[in-house]
């Protein structure tokens, strides 16, 4: 299935979501982020369905993270903003509550929302040369999410590192710290996700889904906090006439 901006397609058990939106850097827009999500949660409710793999296209960027110049269609600032942060929620609870396995096939350098969804999905095998990043300090925009999700799974240092310099984190590095699964050649990177899907796959799915749903109490809850402080950021922003 094409949509604008994604490829989505079975491949054998695994549900494969290949971001497509080459001239956009891989940004997500709001249609593009609820397409994922509707994918994803078809995909853990049918059983014929054991892994979902995301990835992107070309050789640079699996995604620039949210498509932050996205114009709303009424030309409410507000309103977009408020959009596309129930729309990446929305992204992000459907990779951490589907009972079956996401795996991330890290093309390249994963921005934003995009090293988010790296970082929180079930798996992850990088190319080298990919990276991880949260820059929004760069651009002024503070990253609540992001803060949140480094500091559970990689610590307040980490966390304190990488939000507060928006320095790149290289794939390698990012293996020695247990934040993704391998790195591999470029050559092999769609069988080596489709090894690590096939493998979580395999396993017990009401069992898996039960762990999963274990082991992410943590972030979901600090999840949910950061979600709250941005929530009460828009407020601001708009009361300033931003």
């Amino acid at each position: 299935m094409s949509f604008d901006g994604l490829q989505i397609g079975k491949r054998s058990s695994q549900l494969w979501i290949e971001i497509d939106r080459a001239e956009k850097a891989n940004a997500m827009t709001v249609d593009m982020m609820e397409a994922m999500t509707s994918a994803i949660v078809h995909a853990g409710a049918d059983e014929s369905t054991q892994a979902i793999v995301l990835t992107g296209k070309g050789e640079k960027l699996f995604c620039a993270g949210v498509d932050v110049r996205e114009k709303s269609p009424d030309g409410d600032a507000a309103r977009q903003r408020e959009r596309r942060s129930r729309a990446l929620a929305a992204l992000q609870d459907s990779v951490m509550v589907t009972p079956v396995p996401v795996v991330v096939a890290l093309n390249g350098l994963a921005v934003g929302a995009g090293a988010m969804l790296a970082l929180m999905a079930d798996g992850c095998v990088a190319v080298e040369g990919a990276a991880l990043s949260l820059p929004e300090i760069d651009i002024g925009i503070a990253t609540f999410s992001g803060a949140n999700i480094l500091a559970v799974l990689g610590g307040r240092a980490l966390a304190a590192d990488l939000v507060q310099t928006g320095r790149r984190l290289p794939a390698a590095d990012a293996l020695d710290r247990g934040l993704i699964s391998a790195v591999v050649d470029r050559e092999v990177l769609e069988q080596a996700a489709t090894t690590i899907a096939e493998t979580l796959g395999s396993k017990n799915r009401a069992a898996f889904a039960d762990n999963k749903r274990w082991i992410n109490r943590g972030l979901r809850s600090a999840l949910e906090e950061a979600r709250a402080e941005h929530a009460r950021h828009r407020v601001k922003l708009q009361e300033a006439g931003k």
